[in-house]
């Protein structure tokens, strides 16, 4: 791996992320679109250690925007090799609650943006070895009517994963890492976050740390593509009639 893009890897897993990529030797452009300053200051963390990083910015939620991030972040680090599909909007809502804009919107940022990095990805990728990568969730295999748009727009991704995986092979690999719950969301307090982060089957909390581990292990995979890895301590095995946090704290 030596240049790679992160989107939303200002901060949390997507931080995570860039930290591990930049240990591995790897060139890292940072995506952000409103957390700017972090971004920044991951970036002077990263050259600090030795690494080369760049800030891109860009909102997902609009397509002129997203077709011109690898181009940019290429400028700025050098032909691409790997792509992290990272960033994800993740609001509240049921069949109740559905309003039309909030799931286009769910679908812009979590799905088409996806889809559209992953094709100026391709464009200028090199004839082997180049990959991407999509953060989806294990609500894939696992669903609950909480979080309806952002649960439909991951699943869309993980469709687009295994479609991609077929229509960019044999010169790029596309694979998926579908976390379980790692990080409190604001939609919870960390009390109850810390109650429930270690409800599944391994009896262990999943950490940032392990979601970028996965996500290497993938970039390096030369013979895998198309595969969701799980990455939840078996929470996909568990199904539950809500979501594990709504409505704790």
């Amino acid at each position: 791996m030596r240049a790679a893009l992160v989107t939303g890897g200002s901060k949390r897993i997507g931080a995570a992320i860039c930290r591990a990529l930049a240990a591995e030797g790897t060139a890292v452009a940072i995506h952000c679109n409103r957390s700017v300053d972090e971004a920044v200051s991951l970036a002077a963390e990263l050259e600090a250690a030795g690494s080369q990083a760049a800030v891109v910015e860009a909102d997902l939620s609009d397509p002129s925007q997203v077709t011109s991030l690898v181009e940019r972040a290429a400028a700025d680090i050098g032909p691409l090799d790997l792509l992290v599909n990272n960033a994800s909007l993740f609001e509240y809502d049921d069949l109740a609650s559905l309003d039309p804009e909030r799931y286009l919107r769910h679908q812009a940022i979590n799905a088409l943006a996806p889809l559209l990095l992953s094709r100026e990805f391709a464009s200028q990728a090199p004839e082997s070895g180049a990959a991407v990568v999509n953060i989806l969730d294990q609500k894939l295999s696992n669903p609950n009517p909480d979080y309806l748009s952002y649960t439909a727009s991951k699943q869309a991704l993980g469709g687009l994963t295994s479609a991609l995986a077929q229509q960019l092979a044999p010169n790029v690999r596309v694979n998926g890492v579908a976390p379980g719950l790692t990080l409190p969301s604001a939609h919870a307090s960390a009390e109850a976050f810390a109650e429930v982060h270690g409800s599944n089957p391994l009896a262990r909390g999943v950490r940032p740390e392990d979601i970028a581990e996965a996500v290497i292990y993938l970039a390096r995979a030369a013979a895998i593509t198309g595969v969701v890895l799980h990455v939840d301590g078996g929470e996909h095995l568990a199904p539950r009639s809500d979501d594990v946090l709504y409505g704790k704290g």
